[in-house]
């Protein structure tokens, strides 16, 4: 009867350990699909500007390209439109003004707020041919402006061209109004002769006075940015 008890025992024990040990498959969630999106060519990053919620801003992208450590001669790339960060309920009539606040549409009504944008989005994502770049800036999650951008080949020894671009950050500082906060920078990569590869190495973010000497090796890249401007 021991015998037999123990068998039964090590039978549990076993099926218990076989169980813990399962792949139990589970449902994908969100950032399951980061990488995927990454190694697609899809990059995004995310700005939390909720800071400026008690004054109305404008926000302007503008883009500025480089070549070779040089800017490129060339009125700066901006949005057409500016995005301003908040709407206030007064800027609608009286009448419509008595129904966003009798109907609750207002998101902070004692502020006198009827909208508000608390983070800003740019993102990145493959265009129809290999030497453009689809450049994306939405607020909240609502795409306000997208533009394409020329991207240009490097060259090696076997290769015809080649478009490899890596986008990095600027080091974090304080906007200045009316003047250009850059945010992020896509650069090209380069054929180093010494160890025969593409490369980009160097700083993960940069700061905004371009002095970095990954830089002076850079070919070609695009310095992406905002304006921000108080509304008076």
């Amino acid at each position: 009867m021991k015998k037999i008890t123990c068998f039964c025992l090590v039978g549990v024990l076993l099926g218990a350990s076989a169980f813990a040990q399962e792949l139990k498959p589970t449902t994908p969630e969100v950032s399951d699909y980061i990488p995927l999106l990454k190694s697609a060519g899809y990059e995004a990053f995310t700005y939390d500007i909720s800071s400026l919620k008690d004054e109305t801003y404008t926000f302007t992208l503008e883009v500025r390209e480089y070549v070779n450590g040089e800017l490129v001669p060339a009125p700066p790339q901006r949005m057409v439109n500016e995005i301003e960060n908040r709407m206030m309920i007064s800027d609608f009539s009286e009448e419509s003004q008595e129904r966003i606040r009798a109907e609750g549409l207002a998101c902070d009504p004692e502020k006198g707020i009827y909208k508000l944008y608390t983070k800003m989005s740019i993102g990145f994502a493959p265009a129809a041919a290999d030497s453009l770049k689809q450049l994306v800036l939405s607020f909240d999650g609502a795409m306000r402006h997208g533009k394409r951008l020329t991207l240009k080949p490097v060259f090696a020894p076997g290769y015809d061209g080649r478009y490899i671009y890596d986008i990095r950050p600027f080091k974090r500082e304080a906007f200045q109004t009316d003047g250009f906060t850059p945010l992020l920078l896509m650069g090209s990569y380069w054929y180093d002769e010494r160890v025969k590869a593409f490369r980009f190495c160097g700083e993960n973010e940069f700061s905004a006075d371009l002095q970095s000497e990954t830089l002076k090796l850079v070919p070609h890249y695009y310095v992406i940015g905002v304006v921000i401007k108080k509304v008076s």
